[in-house]
Order: C-alpha cells, then sequence, then structure tokens
C-alpha cells in the first residue's frame, strides 16, 4: 500500500489504495485508511462507527462474499470530499451470484476517511 497522500490532503491515488485494500479482502488496510471514529453506512444501510464496530461489519460482509472483487472503479476528491464508483461481483454463501453497480461518498479528515456512505444498484 501506497501512501499517497501528502500534508493531510486525500488524493485520487488514496482512494485507489483504499479500492485495492478491499479487493485483497485486507480488513487492516482499510482501517489504516479509515480516521479511527469513521462512519461508514453501508449499502444496505448498516452502519458501524470506529473500528472495531466496522471490522466487524467487513468481516461479516468478505464472509457472506468470500470472492468478493470490486473493478471498473474510477475516483474523484474535492478538497474534504470524493466518491468512488465501481462494478461489484460476488457469490454469496447461498451459491448466488451478485452483481452490482454503486459508490461510496466520502467525506475526509486529518487524511484520513471520516465518514464513507455506499449506494448500490443491482443489476438485473
Amino acid at each position: 500500500m501506497s501512501t499517497s497522500h501528502v500534508n493531510d490532503q486525500v488524493t485520487v491515488d488514496f482512494l485507489e489504495d483504499f479500492l485495492d485494500a478491499w479487493n485483497r479482502h485486507d480488513i487492516e488496510g482499510i482501517l489504516q485508511l479509515l480516521d479511527g471514529d469513521c462512519l461508514y453506512i453501508s449499502g444496505d444501510g448498516a452502519r458501524a462507527r470506529g473500528h472495531d464496530e466496522i471490522r466487524e461489519l467487513l468481516s461479516s460482509f468478505l464472509t457472506r462474499f468470500p470472492d468478493a472483487h470490486w473493478r471498473d472503479a474510477t475516483h474523484f476528491v474535492a478538497g474534504e470530499h470524493g466518491a468512488s464508483e465501481w462494478t461489484f461481483t460476488g457469490t454469496d454463501s447461498g451459491g448466488n451470484r451478485v452483481k452490482l453497480d454503486a459508490c461510496d461518498l466520502f467525506t475526509f479528515q486529518n487524511g484520513r476517511i471520516a465518514l464513507v456512505s455506499a449506494y448500490r444498484r443491482n443489476r438485473p
């Protein structure tokens, strides 16, 4: 993982690192990029605050989708806010294949992610 932010300014490279950590299923790598008091709102509306709750949420998700993968991502950063759009694919623990388009909206603080608000749209 690169350190792609300088002087507490988040960059597109930082968001690429965030997505790369997701694709490695690297929960600790994801948490390194989150503020300690981060609020994470998942695409299904689940909320977790702080590293312990977020770790539990991510672990549950990655257990449910052991082959989870994010691709075709685009990112932008504008000061203290940013967004990532991507396509998710995965097979849930019941064998159902899932493919959806989604985005994360971010608020940054002190060079870390302070808020993640995820939105998704299932593909037919």
